[in-house]
């Protein structure tokens, strides 16, 4: 509505019809601030379906109005008037602010940790660096508390969206998830290797954690989904070897760095060769008993014998004493040196008799010679402390 003076002087214009369709661009929005304060009772307010509308006057919240088209007057204003005291009447000129709310739910806003954070992993005690995301959903339940709350001062004309609301509750968001998945998985006593199987119960103690934080600001967590909680690349493969190396025994590392050892002197001439080896290094160790075990768990992959020369077939089953290395007559039954027995197999736990690898009972006194995994099932060499199979403890 425009006004002119008795000069014909155009003067400003009072706006009589109220209304806000959304962007032209069809793109997200949550809270528009229409771009004139100026209006006159008996104006028309129009709120469309999943709309609210809510007058402003000096950086007061005062009324609400919901889905439907309203006819301005003192009686359906009636904070803004006790605040200015409205003359009766039609016609009547005031200032105030209107902002717009969508009160539609916005399902898929997305949240992620921007950076990797350190945490244990609980099963096999490596410091890993993870990532984490998923997605949530959100509705406006206190149109007031919200734009008091959280919005602020925006200019007239001007667009609030879910991205920038996103980006309040973002800070807030990482600092909780970072604690519910690392107390999680330290309850549960789960390795990262196994955490797609919960993501469903995290994302409920996730969702539990930050909803109270949400409902401050007058808005409703609707959903929260963690969709994968991850390490980098490298870090998932490192503890993926060491889950693999782990269920050969916990001295692996030491005979692994020996035999590492072992094979770089035998290829150095200068060094004398492997039967130097423990004189080259200083060590007197027994690293050529150690080999024995160590071929033995690698599954014979070198034949090289303890003393530097080739040994035919495989260490394990031909001429070499499994137990200290030393080379054997064919068709001996034990060993010339140290006297245990050539045939190799699993050690009785009770009687400590060696038998003949596929035995499930000690020849001797009858006990179970295999370890069955609680997890997996998979039948395990007795001398084995977690799984081949799944890693579980045994």
């Amino acid at each position: 509505m425009v006004f002119f003076g008795k000069s014909g002087d155009k003067k400003e214009a009072l706006i009589d019809r109220i209304k806000y369709d959304g962007p032209q661009n069809g793109s997200p929005w949550l809270v528009y601030k229409y771009p004139s304060e100026k209006f006159v009772l008996g104006s028309q307010l129009i709120v469309n379906q999943g709309q609210e509308a809510l007058f402003f006057k000096g950086g007061e919240a005062l009324d609400l109005f919901g889905p439907g088209t309203h006819t301005l007057h003192t009686g359906n204003l009636p904070l803004l008037n006790k605040l200015v005291n409205l003359p009766f009447g039609g016609d009547t000129p005031f200032t105030a602010e209107v902002y717009y709310l969508n009160k539609t739910s916005k399902l898929n806003m997305n949240w992620g940790t921007p950076n990797a954070f350190p945490v244990e992993d609980p099963k096999y005690g490596i410091l890993l660096s993870i990532r984490s995301h998923g997605t949530y959903g959100l509705k406006i339940n206190d149109t007031r508390m919200f734009i008091t709350e959280l919005i602020g001062a925006v200019p007239n004309g001007s667009t609030f969206t879910y991205q920038v609301a996103a980006s309040y509750f973002s800070g807030l968001l990482v600092s909780k998830i970072k604690n519910v998945i690392s107390a999680y998985m330290i309850r549960k006593k789960i390795s990262f290797l196994e955490v797609t199987g919960y993501l469903d119960e995290i994302s409920e103690d996730c969702e539990e954690a930050v909803k109270n934080e949400f409902d401050r600001f007058g808005a409703e967590l609707v959903n929260f989904y963690v969709e994968a909680i991850t390490p980098p690349k490298g870090e998932y493969e490192k503890l993926q070897k060491y889950k693999e190396e782990l269920s050969l025994g916990g001295d692996f590392y030491t005979q692994r760095r020996s035999l590492d050892i072992m094979g770089e002197l035998a290829q150095n001439k200068s060094a004398g060769g492997l039967a130097n080896a423990g004189a080259g290094l200083g060590m007197g160790l027994g690293l050529a008993s150690q080999a024995g075990g160590i071929f033995q768990k690698l599954g014979g992959a070198m034949n090289i014998a303890p003393n530097g020369s080739a040994a035919q077939g495989n260490l394990a089953s031909g001429n070499t004493c499994p137990h200290c290395g030393t080379m054997n007559s064919q068709g001996q039954k034990f060993c010339g040196t140290c006297g245990e027995p050539m045939v190799v197999g699993a050690q009785c736990p009770s009687c400590g008799k060696m038998n003949p690898i596929g035995q499930a009972f000690c020849g001797d006194c009858g006990t179970k010679l295999v370890k069955k995994c609680p997890s997996c099932g998979k039948e395990n060499d007795p001398s084995q402390k977690f799984c081949g199979d799944c890693g579980t403890p045994l």
